[in-house]
Order: C-alpha cells, then sequence, then structure tokens
C-alpha cells in the first residue's frame, strides 16, 4: 500500500523491477492491481470475482481485495466485498488501520455517506494520537462528506487536521483528498477562485496527476470552477492530457467523468455530446452523488437553451439523490433550477411530526439518517415490512414523497436524531 498511499513514480518503478521476482500467485497479482491499475492491473479485473470467492473467511485478504476492486472502480464488487470483511472484522477485532480509509472512501461513493462517516469514526478513535496516517486517511475522507453535504467550517478544519498529520509528499493520496475537500467547501460557499486554486493542486505545473489514482476523479470539480472563473483553457489542457492518459487503461468511471468536464469546458455546439456520454455510461450510475451531478449540470445546460420539459427529470431525479444524500449545496441548486424551470418543490410539513405515535417518529429519525427499512426493523424489533407500513401512512402527514425529504422534517421539526 506505501506505493498508493505514497503516489511516487520512483515506489512504482522499485515494484515494477520486483513484481517479476514474484511468484506467480493472487499476491503478485493483487500488487499489479493496486500499483498498476490503469496498466497491467486492468486486466487482472475478471478474475477479481474468483480470488474473492477464494479469500472467504480471511477477513485480511478479503479486505485487501476489496481495496484492489476499487481502486479499479469495481465499486459495486468492493463494497460488497468491504461489507463482508467488516463483519468478519468486527467478530475478531478491529479492521486494519491502513485500509479502513479506502472502505470510507468506497462508502462514499457509493452513497452510502452515513457508514462512511461511522467507518471514519471507528478508526479515527481507534487511531488518535498513535496512528498518524491512518488518522489522516479518515479525517480526510470526512471532511469531503461534510463538504459534499454543506459543513464548510467542519470541513474544513478536519482538512486541515489531516495535512498536519502527514507529509504531503509522503502521502499524496491524503492530500488529494483533503484538498478536494478545502475546495469543494469553498465552492459550496460560492467562493470559485479558492475552489479553483485547490482543485489546481491536485495537477502539476505539466498538467499530470500529483497522485496516479486520487487526482483524476476531481477532473470535472476543477472543470467546473474553471467555467465559473474564465480559466477554459488551462483547465481543457488538463482535462485532454489526462483523457490521454487514461485513453487505453482508464476504467469506464474515469471516461465518463472525462467527458463530463469536457462537457463543462466546451462550447455550446459541442457540450451536449458529452454530456450524453457521460451519462450513457451505466459504471457512473453505480455513484448516485457523481451521476446526480452530472444530470443537474446537464439539465442546467437544457434550461438555459430553453428545453424546459427536457431538463425537469434530470432535475428532479438530481434533487432526489441530493436530498437523500444530505447533500444541502446541490440539492438548493437543484430546487433552484426546478422553480427556475416552473415546477414546484414541496415543503415538508415538521409539525406532522406531532402527530404521529411515538414508534413512528422513531422510524422516522432513523430512515432520515439514512438506515433502510431492514436496518430500522433490527433496532426497533420489527420486521421491515412493518416499517414499510409506517412510512406509507406517515408520508401524508409530514408532506413528504420521498424517503430523502425526512431529513428536512426532522431538521425543522427541532427533533433531535437518537
Amino acid at each position: 500500500m506505501l506505493r498508493f498511499y505514497s503516489g511516487e513514480a520512483s515506489h512504482r518503478q522499485e515494484i515494477d523491477r520486483i513484481l517479476p521476482r514474484l511468484p506467480d500467485d493472487p499476491m503478485r497479482d493483487w500488487v499489479r492491481m493496486v500499483a498498476d491499475p490503469f496498466g497491467g492491473g486492468r486486466g487482472l479485473v475478471p478474475r477479481l470475482p474468483s480470488m474473492i470467492a477464494a479469500a472467504r473467511n480471511h477477513p485480511e485478504r478479503l479486505t485487501a481485495l476489496a481495496v484492489a476492486a476499487w481502486i479499479l472502480d469495481e465499486i459495486a464488487l468492493a463494497v460488497r466485498t468491504f461489507d463482508e470483511a467488516v463483519r468478519s472484522w468486527r467478530t475478531r477485532g478491529p479492521i486494519p488501520d491502513g485500509l479502513a480509509g479506502v472502505a470510507a472512501l468506497a462508502y462514499f461513493e457509493y452513497g452510502r455517506w452515513a457508514q462512511a462517516r461511522e467507518v471514519c469514526a471507528d478508526i479515527g478513535a481507534l487511531a488518535a494520537g498513535k496512528l498518524d496516517h491512518a488518522a489522516a486517511c479518515v479525517l480526510a475522507t470526512d471532511a469531503m462528506v461534510l463538504a459534499a453535504q454543506g459543513d464548510t467550517v467542519e470541513a474544513r478544519a478536519l482538512a486541515e487536521r489531516a495535512l498536519r498529520l502527514v507529509d504531503p509528499l509522503e502521502s499524496r493520496s491524503v492530500a488529494v483528498h483533503a484538498r478536494r475537500a478545502t475546495a469543494a467547501a469553498a465552492a459550496a460557499e460560492g467562493d470559485y477562485e479558492s475552489a479553483y486554486e485547490q482543485y489546481r493542486t491536485l495537477f502539476d505545473r505539466g498538467g499530470d496527476p500529483v497522485h496516479y489514482h486520487a487526482s483524476y476523479p476531481a477532473l470535472p470539480e476543477l472543470a467546473a470552477a474553471a467555467a465559473r472563473t474564465g480559466r477554459h483553457a488551462e483547465a481543457a489542457e488538463i482535462v485532454e492530457r489526462s483523457a490521454r492518459a487514461l485513453a487505453e487503461g482508464g476504467s469506464a468511471r474515469l471516461h465518463a467523468l472525462v467527458e463530463r468536464s469536457r462537457a463543462l469546458l466546451a462550447a455550446p455546439e459541442r457540450a451536449e455530446r458529452a454530456f450524453l456520454a457521460a451519462l450513457e455510461e451505466p459504471a457512473l450510475e453505480q455513484r448516485p452523488f457523481e451521476h446526480a451531478q452530472t444530470r443537474l449540470e446537464y439539465a442546467e445546460w437544457l434550461r438555459r437553451r430553453r428545453r424546459i420539459a427536457e431538463a425537469r427529470p434530470h432535475l428532479a431525479a438530481a434533487h432526489d439523490v441530493f436530498a437523500r444524500l444530505d447533500a444541502r449545496p446541490w440539492a438548493e441548486r437543484a430546487r433552484a433550477e426546478l422553480r427556475a424551470a416552473g415546477t414546484d418543490v414541496a415543503v415538508p410539513d415538521p409539525h406532522g411530526l406531532a402527530e404521529l405515535s411515538p414508534q413512528q417518529r422513531q422510524i422516522v429519525r432513523l430512515a432520515a439518517r439514512g438506515l433502510t427499512n431492514r436496518e430500522i426493523g433490527e433496532r426497533l424489533f420489527l420486521s421491515p415490512r412493518t416499517v414499510g407500513s409506517h412510512l406509507y401512512r406517515v408520508f401524508p402527514k409530514l408532506g413528504v414523497t420521498t424517503r430523502a425529504q425526512l431529513r428536512d422534517v426532522v431538521d425543522a421539526g427541532g427533533v433531535p436524531r437518537e
């Protein structure tokens, strides 16, 4: 994992030198996947499911393979494997600190933000004062979640703490995630100049990624900030340089992010083709936040060209995802676009909480935190069907139509989340 965290080119050269001497076994495959995801590691993707199946009952190996799946952008497989590994580790002891930070990142990308923060809290408590790098990893990840949710002050504070715990040159991955969080916080506050300056640090002066894996997913964020600050040419050069580097070995998800970045920077006659190329990629749908961001940006482009009817479905779908994730700056932006498109956005009724039974209020609080019906049932000793039935009956009383709106009801009602 040293190669992954450091992002240092000399480490890759050393790995390339050593790999041919290693036995032809799963360990060599794992090293290649983690160290060279856009080269030799990409060709090993088809072998991952069988490797994971062979690692059952071995949480150390499962966790390592989940890391490899995440690095290769096989996000659904990574999350399933992390789930299994975490369950196994919790029966035997804490998850390895050097790998847990990646689990939190995978949950964040997969849209399970509450779980990402739980992992960060668990590892942060174990690592505090003892394992600076592990602590920095989870602080940076937690900062990214909070920035996306609009808690900009805390996100910035966590990112700064992460950067104080490590040498950015020795752990470029931590530095990239911390600076992405700082940049996202600035963008949420409307300070796109500061946001662009932070995103720009993720690529060197020549436009190459500071970290061989962590920098690339920030391309659309860099492009969005550049478009708002008049730096189209500089950002477009970085995007196209990245596109060339990823042309052969880049994942489908990264290709979609390149297209989204191109769309944000392109002239009007070329933007739509790039937006559609990004949205047509199924891999992007597995990361709900990135997919919703793309739909919102495309819908904004459509509405500004008076194609209102085409924009509305994208706006509504994006808003629902942002509301479910509690990505408040993005939800507010989607609501503003919906109003501009002539669509009323339902306002939840916090006073309806008083009409609910104590058990129904418990269910609403837990659902507002993002728990599934099964997870709520396990906590309250109810069946998932009973939980679903309660939610079906309380929605009209609260003035909501989706689970994603429950967070607003709880917040507006001043009801503490238990």
